[in-house]
This record gives C-alpha cells, structure tokens and sequence, in this order.
C-alpha cells in the first residue's frame, strides 16, 4: 500500500502534512482528507488487482525514496497512513527500526513528529519516551548528556522546582534549538505562573524579543496576548506569534480579529498584519475580564476533561499538546504520589 499511496496520492499527501501544521486547520478536517485519500487507495488497488494489506513500510524500500530525492515530508506521511491501519506494537517495531537506522534520520525525525500529531495520538505517547521525541524536534545532530537529564527533568518540573534547576532546563531546551517546538511547550504548560514570570525575565534578558514572545505565548497564559500584538509589526516573524496566539485562544479569537484577518496576517499579508493588531487592541478590552486570568490551549482550560467533539475541532498541533499535558501530568503525579520525585 506504502507505493499506491506514493505513486497515486502525493499531493494528496502533502495537502495533509500541511494541513496538520496549519493553526487554522482542524483535526477534523484532517480527518476527512486521511478518509478520501484511503479511499482513493483502496479503489485503486481493488480495480487493479492489487495488495490490499497494510504491513509496515520495509526499510530498503524508504532508503531507496529517500536517496532518490522523494519529499521526505511525502514519504512520512505515507508511513502515517499506513501506521495507522496497523495495530502499536507493530508501529512501535517500525518506529524503533527506523529509529535504528543511520541512513533514515531525516525520516525517522518527521515520522515521530507526525505521530504527535495524530487524532489519536495520546495512545501512543506513552510508548514514546520523551527523549525520543527530544530527539524527533531537536536540530541538533549531536547532543551532550547534560542535554538529556535537562530533558527528562522538564516533564517532572513543580511549583516547588528551583529556580536553578529551572532555569537549566529552559536553557538546555534553548541550545537544542527548541525554543518554539511541544518540548518547550510542554515544559511550559507544567510551571506556575510565577515560574512562567521568571522564565520570561530571563528569557528577555537572553534571547531575540521574536523568541522571548514565543516562549511566552507557549505558556498558555491569554493575558500575554496583548504583549505579544503590540509587538506584532517589529517581528521578524509574525507568522509564529499570529499561530501561537490562535493556538492559544481557539475559536475565542474570532471575538477579537475577524477570521479572514487572522487567515490573511498569518500567510503574511501586511496589510492583514496591521489589521490584525488593530482589531485585537481595539475589541480585548471588551474581554479583558472575561480572558486575562485563563490559562489555555487552543481555547480550552487545561485541566478539564474534553470530549470527542472538542478534541476534533482542535488544531493538529493543539492537540498534541494537550495530549502531552494531560499525559505527563500523570506521570508526574504518579511519580509524586509514589515518592519518586522529591
């Protein structure tokens, strides 16, 4: 099946890859796209006669694409696809095979990023440790130890962490080049607001203002918005702050910028990038109250359990943060609860 799709849906492949990273595409939608280009496989094979089994992609075969110049962004979306249909413990296989295999880096990187990145995602979280996924979004090609402890300690951060250990972690994160990435974010979404207040001084005092406002936009909390849009012109990548801000607030930004706005300023239009800002300065004051003590993602609180529904009108990236959040808040309760974490 890996070469039907391949060889007969590439674009089809690559609209869907794109669609999971747009802030304005929803789960649901992707899930629609993922539905018609199997369908359009199935068919296919059926009228020529061909396999219609899933089996895991062989490794000779992806070295083969790849040394060949296939979109390596085609070629892992077509291992998606085929993953999915495939039951975990054989995708795990795969996963670790690729993982294994020197020639494959790229790939394994984009496979493991994507599966983050599935409607349901949160099943096999669980079965990826977080150094793995360190590994998936890190552009490093060489890490130190120190890296991999700071890594590990990020999902197991408190409001009791030190500051110092804190702030060795954010700084380890920064050096791997993980400064906007769901490591980051996850990392975030796990401290205090307190604790989010130092980060961002020390953040302020170390990188880019560009950097400094993603790293506080990650954070969940809606009343750094309106910082962030004041310094939406002066940005040397709006385009980030405009994602970061519709992963925050959902569909509530449509209280404070017109949707086709929000489109246009995000597929850099200046004239829509002032517009953008214009409409939120004017109608927050309107919400203030309402929105500046919320901690969000993609318009949800954090802490409260979502339904199939909310989920699916969720972003692709949205959601996998908040299935990073909800995991790893379990397993740093589980580990607290059992006396592991100090």
């Amino acid at each position: 099946m890996l070469s039907n799709y391949l060889s007969n849906h590439p674009a089809q492949l690559l609209a869907i890859s794109n669609a999971q990273l747009c802030p304005f595409t929803s789960v649901g939608h992707v899930k629609m796209l993922k539905k018609r280009v199997l369908e359009l496989c199935w068919l296919n094979a059926k009228c020529n006669n061909l396999s219609r089994a899933f089996t895991a992609p062989k490794l000779d075969l992806l070295i083969s694409l790849i040394e060949s110049d296939e979109n390596p962004a085609i070629v892992s979306q077509a291992c998606i696809e085929i993953m999915a249909n495939l039951p975990q413990n054989i995708n795990i296989t795969f996963i670790n095979n690729v993982l294994n295999e020197p020639k494959l880096t790229v790939l394994a990187k984009l496979i493991i990023s994507k599966v983050l990145l599935q409607q349901h995602s949160f099943n096999l979280i669980r079965l990826l440790d977080v150094t793995t996924l360190f590994f998936a979004y890190t552009a490093q090609s060489e890490h130190s130890e120190q890296a991999l402890i700071a890594i590990n300690q990020a999902i197991l951060v408190t409001e009791e962490s030190s500051n110092e250990s804190m702030l060795t972690i954010f700084d380890e994160l920064c050096k791997n080049e993980l400064i906007n990435s769901p490591l980051m974010s996850l990392f975030l979404l796990l401290l205090s607001a307190d604790q989010v207040n130092k980060i961002g001084n020390h953040a302020s005092n170390t990188l880019c203002i560009d950097d400094t406002l993603q790293v506080l936009l990650q954070s969940g909390f809606v009343k750094l918005v309106p910082l962030a849009n004041a310094s939406l012109l002066q940005l040397e990548q709006p385009k980030k702050i405009i994602a970061l801000i519709k992963r925050t607030l959902g569909e509530t930004l449509d209280l404070l910028v017109n949707f086709e706005t929000q489109v246009q300023a995000y597929n850099d239009d200046e004239h829509a990038l002032i517009d953008f800002q214009q409409q939120l300065k004017l109608n927050w004051p309107k919400y203030e109250t309402q929105l500046s003590t919320q901690r969000l993602i993609a318009g949800k609180v954090l802490d409260e359990p979502l339904n199939a529904i909310q989920m699916s009108a969720m972003d692709s990236y949205s959601q996998a943060l908040f299935n990073l959040y909800t995991y790893y808040r379990h397993v740093a309760a589980e580990k607290v609860s059992s006396g592991v974490q100090k």
